[in-house]
């Protein structure tokens, strides 16, 4: 297979695999590319469009290669993590104040560091069941309590800790977008950075949460206002072994797959970074448990359950069509 059917191929995959569909806008510009390991697409109105365009496109990929990237020699993940140490800026170093809340209050049901363990599963590549000793080797470096916070510098008090964005990677593309959003003459816009969406504009909008199934309608469609909306599933990447389905969404205690009712879970928060890094911790949470962390970030979550439940909450600012195919659980 040729470079160009490759990417080809590499796209197709990722808009079957997207999680998280939101209604299009007026006539305007759309776009589509590949970055982040990830297909990025969406349609923005305004003025000076192709420029915009051209500078979305600029923003996602500076920030995987110069900043999260664990393969790129030149990001500052990369370097943090062969050097252990680093200084980041004032807006980097936000994100990884959030990002160590998020693993805090979440008892570590989100974590950071577990680079290394991800790697022994592969989901990316060939996926396959990791060797006991080496999986329990990977999760003794583990832990976000090994990296260390302090006036702007970032610590690793394990030499073989990795950090990876991969959970919280997209929704952080998010907040750049809307940064730059913000200052650009755009009015409206619907952007799709693989499971995470940024609603841009004073409007409402209609986002449809994927059918866990696979089936070509939406699970529910959720009406809300500007804001971050976010889908772990554990549909999205998976294999099975010896009768067994693992997914990729791993509970950083044990290192194997999170083990719940839970299949999907959606969060919609004003921040791109936690609407993803939260969709994270309340699949391996669990229902009751996620509710309440949400809660603490004053975002919202959707759960869909394996006996087609969808668990969520009454919101003024949300409304939630479910359909016919599921059941609505109210908490």
């Amino acid at each position: 297979m040729n470079k160009i059917a490759k990417a080809l191929a590499a796209v197709a995959v990722a808009v079957l695999v997207l999680l998280i569909v939101a209604d299009t806008v007026k006539p305007a510009l759309k776009f589509s590319f590949f970055a982040m390991n990830t297909f990025v697409s969406g349609e923005v109105e305004g003025k000076s469009l192709k420029e915009t365009n051209n500078e979305i496109e600029n923003i996602i990929n500076t920030l995987d290669k110069m900043i999260l990237s664990r393969t790129a020699e030149d990001s500052f993940v990369y370097n943090l993590n062969k050097n252990g140490e680093a200084v980041a800026d004032t807006e980097l170093f936000g994100y990884f104040t959030k990002l160590a809340e998020v693993s805090a209050k979440s008892g570590g049901a989100f974590d950071y560091t577990l680079g290394a363990v991800s790697d022994l599963w592969s989901f990316g590549n060939t996926p396959s069941v990791p060797e006991s000793n080496a999986l329990a080797e990977a999760l003794s470096h583990s832990g976000y309590e090994k990296v260390i916070l302090s006036d702007g510098s970032i610590t690793l008090t394990d030499k073989n800790a990795v950090v990876d964005f991969g959970a919280s990677g997209k929704g952080i593309a998010l907040d750049e977008l809307k940064n730059y959003l913000d200052t650009a003459e755009v009015s409206r816009g619907v952007i799709s950075v693989g499971g995470s969406v940024l609603l841009y504009g004073n409007d409402d909008f209609t986002v449809g949460i994927k059918n866990p199934s696979g089936a070509s309608d939406y699970a529910a469609k959720l009406t809300v206002k500007e804001c971050c909306v976010s889908t772990s599933g554990s549909y999205e990447q998976s294999f099975e072994k010896d009768g067994r389905k693992y997914h990729h969404i791993l509970d950083p205690e044990t290192g194997f797959p999170a083990e719940s009712e839970v299949i999907s879970a959606t969060v919609i928060s004003e921040s791109g970074l936690l609407s993803d890094a939260l969709s994270t911790a309340c699949f391996v949470l669990g229902i009751e448990k996620g509710f309440e962390l949400a809660e603490e970030f004053g975002a919202e979550v959707i759960f869909i359950t394996e006996n087609c439940e969808i668990h969520y909450k009454e919101s003024k600012d949300t409304a939630i069509s479910v359909s016919g195919n599921f059941t609505a659980v109210k908490h």
